[in-house]
């Protein structure tokens, strides 16, 4: 049996499993293909050719002339959100068959769509990657649960699913999970959710691309048309390039981007916590994390950066299913 935990995101799918983890950009596109590398750059890409021919991640951002990137709840319906799953399972094993107990999780404003996300991850899966036999993936056992949790969960157990920190077990904690599409806010006493004080917000990272975007289109019009996870990309890293130099105004602006989006996130994780002070801890998780962690730990003195947030929740996942599945 093999134990996963999937965090499959707007921007990026960040998969745990007992032996290997991986992330990789939550993009998929039309099966276009260097025609020639000096470079090796292909070796690991992610190319399905079963049940679809589709790119996948990195490979897809680089070479599909046509990419697919969805932001809706019915994402989950999608066959895209159907090849980012199977890549995920094929990037933790190549076995041609492979037992799999899995937990993963949905935003807490989605989590009433957990049934749905269940079937379609229970049964039998078929895939096949370039180069690679075509692999049977039977879920035999999956779990879905608030997003945030997995952060929790990742710092609360081992990595056999034990309980390794009694205190922040027993204490109140809020979690503020920032996505590419939304920042989920969970508030949770004794592990057990506190749904009064549980949200989601409706900004996240791709809201810093939209406004960078738009700075672009005033200010470098050659740049305006770079690809969603081409230009998150650059945000995360503060760096862009223009005719092969540094765009100078470029880290000033994502501080500026970053820092208006940070107070937006502590106004509403304050108003929903009563200000925050009955909280034992404050933990802060997500790619998005990154870049407004500094600002909100400002904010909060009892506010702290977890550990590798960008596999946090995937981490916790893996763990939890440690925990529920392991006999």
């Amino acid at each position: 049996m093999m134990y996963a935990g999937l965090d499959l995101g707007y921007n990026a799918v960040k998969v745990v499993g007992d032996n290997r983890r991986a992330s990789f950009p939550s993009a998929v596109g039309t099966p276009d293909r260097a025609r020639f590398a000096l470079n090796g750059s292909g070796a690991g890409a992610i190319v399905l050719v079963e049940p679809e021919h589709v790119l996948v991640g990195e490979e897809a951002i680089q070479q599909s002339r046509f990419l697919a990137r969805r932001e809706d709840r019915r994402w989950i319906e999608s066959e895209e959100w159907y090849s980012l799953f199977l890549a995920a399972l094929t990037e933790l094993t190549p076995a041609t068959v492979a037992d799999v107990a899995l937990v993963t999780g949905l935003p807490v404003a989605f989590y009433d769509d957990k049934e749905r996300v269940t079937a379609r991850l229970l049964g039998e899966h078929r895939a096949q990657r370039e180069g690679r036999r075509a692999q049977v993936l039977k879920v035999n056992q999956a779990r879905v649960i608030p997003q945030p949790f997995g952060s929790l969960l990742a710092a609360v157990l081992d990595d056999r699913g034990a309980i390794a920190d009694q205190a922040l077990a027993r204490a109140a904690v809020g979690v503020i999970d920032v996505g590419g599409k939304t920042c989920n806010l969970l508030s949770v006493n004794r592990l057990t959710e506190i749904g009064k004080e549980t949200a989601s917000v409706n900004v996240g990272g791709w809201a810093l691309v939209r406004a960078t975007r738009q700075w672009l289109s005033q200010h470098y019009p050659g740049l305006d048309d770079l690809r969603d996870h081409v230009l998150a990309a650059a945000i995360q890293a503060r760096e862009l390039r223009c005719y092969g130099e540094p765009v100078a105004e470029f880290p000033a602006l994502v501080d500026d981007l970053a820092a208006d989006l940070a107070g937006q996130v502590i106004a509403e994780a304050s108003h929903l916590w009563n200000g925050g002070a009955t909280l034992d801890a404050v933990l802060v998780t997500g790619g998005g994390a990154l870049l407004l962690g500094e600002a909100i730990r400002k904010h909060w003195k009892h506010a702290r950066l977890v550990a590798d947030p960008v596999h946090a929740n995937a981490t916790g996942y893996w763990k939890f299913a440690r925990r529920l599945f392991a006999q």
